[in-house]
């Protein structure tokens, strides 16, 4: 009998430390398999660029855009959205969201416990070990909502990059219709410059030699004075829309480009009104908000089926005081009988139901905005064929003026009056024809013509 109970005693204790053993060596590969860090210092050079030769310049298809211009616009809307500095922080977005897809697909690690009792007194004759190990399976339940989840969330991100990529683009667009805006003010205003310096030298030689009185030099001069004062603004805004411009494409301030503009077509009704009926389909914005609704719902359903847990599944095992050896399986349940995640469940349902708020009102916004800029199109086409004519008309009359001048068939105060109205004519056409094309790139920005297809998780139904 006292050879029986030795074997028993030596059988346990070899699974005790063939237990403990295994528990080691779970911890030692669990480490071996943890990641480690690794320094990344912060590169201090400014990454603004000297020359667009310094740029990143290679598309997507392949084709390379030139360092050197002239450029078209289409291509300085490509350069803003590869080299924007803002955009390629805005990228780092991207690895967030497949950071949180990784992490919803990883089991929780399992949990090793170990315990020991030394025998102080009393009859027993050894002292106790006890050990277990144990793991929540509560992910295996909520895997499918947390992949759907973390897949809309990281589609969500790629669809709102995608947003802000094609507002780059269209802010370089009407920035370089800005900047050419911008040149042909100057030039007119420089034509009105050397216009009204030639009538007020010939009025201050009449005044010199007694012709005219010192009241007729006054207009020319208060007129080209009005002149320098709008030139000199001129300038200015050009050279802020092209700083703004450079700071798009991570170039240094002060670069100019050369960039030919497209010829403004007409609008499309058909075309316009087809986009207008799916907005909800070809907008990033919208497209973003869907994904985030569908996120929400993945979260509301992984809420109610978190009322049942954690749920803990393990295996425990141990040797008492007076050498009993004895092991087996663990469970552990969560009773929903009190708590049952409630406020969990509550929260989602809320953010489920203000996120398709928000849609409903991000759609509507939508849709009001592209119809009115619809509407403002066409009143700006109507009114630049109008001021285009007027403008023409109004230069031919100003081009007489000098010849007039000088055969004395005109006097100063009409000189100035016809070349000051030619220049207002002129910029007004100026400024009808940049805010028509504006208009137009801002009407395929808020419709999403032009943009490339969305590869991402397969959206649910529309809302």
């Amino acid at each position: 009998m006292l050879w029986a109970s030795k074997v028993r005693h030596w059988a346990g204790m070899k699974s005790i430390w063939r237990f403990y053993g295994c528990g080691a060596l779970g911890v030692l590969l669990s480490l071996s398999a943890c990641a480690s860090y690794r320094a990344a210092p912060l590169n201090l050079t400014s990454p603004l660029k000297p020359s667009v030769a310094g740029l990143v310049r290679q598309l997507p298809g392949g084709r390379t855009i030139p360092g050197q211009g002239p450029y078209r616009i289409d291509d300085i809307a490509a350069l803003a959205v590869l080299n924007d500095p803002d955009l390629v922080a805005a990228r780092a977005q991207h690895k967030v969201g497949e950071a949180d897809l990784l992490s919803a697909g990883l089991l929780p690690d399992p949990s090793i416990t170990g315990g020991f009792a030394a025998l102080i007194s009393g009859p027993a004759s050894m002292s106790a070990i006890s050990g277990s190990l144990a793991t929540d399976v509560s992910a295996l339940i909520t895997y499918r909502v947390n992949i759907k989840a973390a897949k809309a969330g990281l589609a969500q991100v790629d669809a709102g990059i995608l947003w802000q990529e094609w507002q780059v683009a269209s802010q370089a667009e009407q920035l370089c219709i800005s900047l050419d805006g911008d040149a042909r003010l100057i030039e007119t205003l420089q034509t009105d410059h050397d216009a009204l310096t030639a009538i007020n030298n010939a009025t201050r030689a009449q005044v010199a030699a007694h012709n005219l009185t010192i009241n007729a030099a006054s207009a020319s001069m208060a007129a080209l004075a009005a002149v320098d004062t709008a030139r000199n603004m001129a300038v200015q805004t050009r050279d802020q829309d092209r700083n703004q411009l450079d700071a798009l494409l991570g170039l240094q301030p002060g670069v100019a480009l050369a960039v030919t503009m497209p010829v403004i077509q007409p609008l499309n009704p058909q075309l316009a009104t087809q986009a207008l009926n799916h907005l909800a389909e070809r907008r990033p914005d919208l497209i973003a908000l869907r994904y985030g609704y569908q996120q929400a719902d993945a979260k509301l359903r992984a809420a109610i089926l978190t009322q049942f847990l954690p749920i803990n599944v393990g295996a425990s095992g141990g040797r008492d005081t007076t050498g009993v050896v004895s092991a087996g399986p663990q469970v552990t349940l969560t009773l929903p009988m009190f708590n049952r995640n409630q406020g969990g469940i509550a929260a989602a349902t809320a953010t489920r139901a203000q996120l398709a708020a928000q849609f409903r009102a991000s759609l509507a916004s939508a849709d009001a905005g592209a119809q009115a800029l619809i509407s403002r199109i066409t009143a700006l086409q109507a009114e630049s064929e109008t001021a285009d004519r007027a403008a023409a008309a109004a230069t031919q009359i100003a081009a007489q003026t000098s010849t007039a001048l000088r055969q004395g068939a005109l006097d100063a105060q009409t000189g100035v009056n016809l070349q000051t109205a030619a220049g207002d004519r002129q910029r007004e056409a100026i400024t009808l024809r940049d805010q028509l094309l504006t208009a137009r790139l801002s009407l395929n920005t808020m419709l999403g013509i032009g943009l490339p297809a969305i590869i991402a998780a397969p959206l649910e139904p529309p809302l």
